[in-house]
This record gives structure tokens, C-alpha cells and sequence, in this order.
């Protein structure tokens, strides 16, 4: 058997970081300890562009153990309430450690982009944090999600820099306006404020907002919101959940359980989703890898000779989606003209699955998929980054060795 692979030393995770130390580390730890009643003493860490730090997820695992729904959202406020932290401009260029949503990382990128010279001017001195505002107090169930429409961030500091900067200039700009020069209350407030020494000036810029239509939200174990899509039916959106108990949305939303039989053909019933029988090899080979995983053997680190004949001894074992499949394949290569979908009609939702991709709305189909389908390791690393990161400590040394042996020939352009 081979070492335990290390995924931060194999250049999979945690890459590109931003250094936090010294200084830095003491204005982050305040704003944990002022927003999130968070303690913490750790003076050198990394984070990402929203702040969040890898170092301290495990930290705060260990000394918080019941007061998080998991270490990396540290940064949320009842699960579905997420902030960022800015203490450097530099952070922009550091990527998401584990996504939990597919609208963040845009909407973060930009806030770096729209509020550049605010965050430049006030992390000299302070750190900046924010809220991604939904406008929703506290999700409780599922659905809250969707009154999920506008998202909203406005930066400030701990000591309201942003805020107390932008009242001083607005007061200063009505000095003159109904003997507000002569008013001793008008003038009291602008000595407050001063007093609160308020020397950065801070353009307008706030709220940075973004709408949402479709989305992924890894909140209750897993949403997946597709809205305004063309159809011929009065269905408006299509609301996915994962083990969740949900009430009546209305004729215009269709809602389904992610392990939904009837899923797949909705996806593509709506243009969401499209079969590709080039998949067909891939698939074949994932599924005979698979079951010989099952069996303890280590695929990643024997002749592909020796695959084969492991494969050939097992076949009485694999699933029916592998015997459709191989089905499909002798179809497609002995007529002119097949029409998958067409073949597809009366398989398996496994098979259809598995032969699946997006049509529309890459991010979150494949997110979604990569949920369904876990045997394509790529996909899951690609597209859903979270459930790769936490579901792969516990997995044995020959799962764990199979998956860095297909993600790393596939970063390198390897066949899949």
C-alpha cells in the first residue's frame, strides 16, 4: 500500500492563500470576536477571498465542536448567513476554499472590483467585514431558500469607519442647507464623528448587490433552485431539497428530492440536462473501477492488465446500470444513426444519470450531478469542491488513492 496522500502537499486544496500574521491576525480575530463571539489567539494563518482560513476551520472544530454545522463556515451566522473578512486587497486573488454556494464567488469578486479604493484605504488601519444581506432574518427550513432574489454586501469595520465616514460627509455636504451651520444639535453630531477620529473619506458604493435566479445553496444538506427557463408549462421553478421535509410551494414550483427517480427526466424534460454517449467509456470503466474498490483491491496502483482480468471476474456483481450502458454502447456502435435519448427512454434513472451533463446552467447541474453520481471523482473535485474536501478523510487508502490518481492525471490532461 502507498502513504496516506497529502491533498495540500499535492497541490489540490488550499493553494494560493492569503499569509495572515502579525497585525493582520490581531484586526481578523477582533471582528471574530466582536461578530461572531468567536476566541481566538492564532496569530498566523491563511484565508481566502472571503476571509475564511483552513487553519482555524480546524480550530475552531476542536474548540467549538457543538456550535458549528462544520468548521469551514465559521464565517456563517445560523448556517445560511455568511459573511466575508477583508484585512488585505490582496485577498481577491486567493480562491474559495470550499464554496458553499454557486452565486459567492462572483459576488465577492465584485466587491474587490466596485469597492477597490475603500478596501486599499481603510485596511491600513482596520479590517473590514460584511454580510452577504438576503434580506431573510433566519432560514429555518428549506424553502426559505427560495425568497433567496437580491443579495447585498456593505463593507464596514468594527469601529463603523464606512459608516460613520459616509453620515460625516453627508452632514458636511447640508452644512449650509436651513441654518444647519448655526444648529448646535446638526453641529454636535459632526463632533461625534470626528471625534471618533474619522480621517478616511469612503465613496458611496455600498450595498454591492447581485440577483439570483438559479442556485445552488449547500444549506440543508443540499439546494438546488432553477427559475425563469422558457417552458410550455405553468411551472416557473423547479425546487430541489435532499432529505428534507417540505410544504406545499404552490402549482408553480415543482419540487422534488434530489434521489427523486423522475429527477433526471425533469432536468432534461426542461433543457437543464442532455445525454452524451461519449460519456459511455468513461462511465463503463468507473463503474468496474468502483466495484473493485468495494472489494478492498487497489485499482490506482495495479496493471491495467491485471484491471482488466479483476474486472472480467467481477461482472456478476456489477450493477444494472453497467449492463445497460454496455447495451447502449453495442447499440449506438452497430446503427448509422441512434438516437440516445431515444435508447435512454426505458433505462434506469442510474444509467441516465450517468450519461448525463449539463445543458444549461453548468455550475449547479454538475454540482447536482456530482451529488448523485459520486464514482466520477473529477466532477466531484471540480464541481463540488465541500463534499470532496470533507467526505475524503474518512474514505480507505485505496478509495483515497484512486481519486488523487484520477483528479491529477486529469489536471494534467490525462485520459479520464
Amino acid at each position: 500500500m502507498t502513504e496516506e496522500p497529502n491533498l495540500e502537499k499535492l497541490g489540490l486544496i488550499n493553494q494560493n492563500l492569503f499569509t495572515v500574521r502579525g497585525e493582520l491576525a490581531v484586526r481578523y480575530n477582533e471582528v471574530l470576536k466582536t461578530v461572531f463571539d468567536l476566541e481566538c489567539n492564532e496569530d498566523n494563518f491563511r484565508i481566502d477571498k472571503r476571509g475564511l482560513s483552513p487553519e482555524l476551520s480546524e480550530y475552531f472544530k476542536k474548540k467549538y465542536p457543538e456550535r458549528l454545522e462544520f468548521g469551514e463556515n465559521y464565517l456563517n451566522m445560523h448556517s445560511a448567513n455568511q459573511f466575508m473578512v477583508i484585512v488585505s486587497p490582496d485577498q481577491k486573488n486567493s480562491p474559495l476554499v470550499a464554496p458553499q454556494t454557486s452565486y459567492e464567488d462572483k459576488l465577492y469578486d465584485s466587491v474587490y472590483k466596485t469597492a477597490r479604493h475603500t478596501i486599499e484605504s481603510v485596511v491600513e488601519k482596520e479590517a473590514l467585514f460584511g454580510e452577504l444581506e438576503n434580506h431573510i432574518t433566519m432560514f429555518k427550513k428549506a424553502e426559505d431558500l427560495l425568497q433567496l432574489r437580491m443579495l447585498e454586501v456593505s463593507l464596514d469595520t468594527v469601529q463603523e469607519t464606512a459608516k460613520s465616514s459616509s453620515k460625516l460627509i453627508e452632514l458636511s455636504k447640508n452644512l449650509d442647507e436651513g441654518g444647519n451651520a448655526l444648529n448646535p444639535v446638526y453641529i454636535g453630531k459632526m463632533l461625534d464623528l470626528v471625534r471618533k477620529n474619522v480621517k478616511t473619506e469612503v465613496p458611496d458604493i455600498f450595498p454591492i448587490k447581485a440577483e439570483v435566479h438559479c442556485f445552488y445553496a449547500e444549506f440543508f444538506k443540499g439546494v438546488h433552485c432553477l427559475r425563469n427557463f422558457k417552458n410550455t408549462d405553468d411551472i416557473k421553478s423547479i425546487f430541489i431539497y435532499h432529505h428534507q421535509k417540505t410544504t406545499d410551494l404552490g402549482e408553480e414550483v415543482l419540487r422534488l428530492d434530489l434521489h427523486d427517480p423522475s429527477l433526471i427526466d425533469t432536468l432534461n424534460k426542461y433543457g437543464f440536462t442532455q445525454y452524451n454517449p461519449d460519456l459511455i467509456g468513461q462511465r463503463l470503466a468507473e463503474i468496474e473501477e468502483n466495484v473493485l474498490l468495494e472489494q478492498g483491491i487497489d485499482v490506482a496502483n495495479i496493471p491495467v492488465y491485471q484491471r482488466k482480468k479483476l474486472a472480467v471476474q467481477n461482472e456478476k456483481i456489477f450493477p444494472e446500470s453497467w449492463h445497460e450502458i454496455r447495451k447502449i454502447k453495442t447499440i449506438i456502435n452497430n446503427a448509422r444513426r441512434a438516437d440516445i435519448e431515444e435508447i435512454l427512454e426505458d433505462k434506469s434513472a442510474e444509467t441516465k444519470i450517468k450519461l448525463a451533463e449539463p445543458a444549461s446552467k453548468e455550475d449547479i447541474i454538475n454540482h447536482m450531478l456530482a451529488e448523485l453520481d459520486p464514482t466520477d471523482a473529477y466532477r466531484v473535485y471540480q464541481c463540488n469542491k465541500r463534499k470532496f474536501i470533507t467526505e475524503f478523510p474518512p474514505l480507505p487508502l485505496n478509495r483515497k488513492d484512486y481519486a488523487v490518481n484520477i483528479i491529477l492525471n486529469r489536471l494534467k490532461g490525462g485520459k479520464e
